[in-house]
Order: structure tokens, then sequence, then C-alpha cells
């Protein structure tokens, strides 16, 4: 549910313009990274 979440994040702050969207967009990247990485350590964790 959270990974959905994040992605729908990602699709709406990606899609929109403005004077800010690279700051936008790099904080989106940056949130996804943290998520995947979190979520591998959990999986590398159950293994």
């Amino acid at each position: 549910m959270a990974a959905f979440f994040i992605g729908l994040v990602r699709v709406i702050v990606k899609t929109q313009g403005g004077a800010a969207k690279s700051k936008e967009d790099a904080a989106v990247d940056a949130a996804l990274a943290r998520a995947e990485s979190a979520r591998n350590a959990s999986a590398a964790g159950d293994a």
C-alpha cells in the first residue's frame, strides 16, 4: 500500500509544472530511494 501511495505521489508531482519542479522531482526521487532501500533491507532481513 505504501509503494502504491509513493508511486501516486510521484506521478502527481512529475506531471506538475512550475519553478520548483526540479526540486520537487528530486525530493520525490529521494523519498522513493529511501522507501526502496528500506524495502530491500527488510527483504534481506527476512531471508
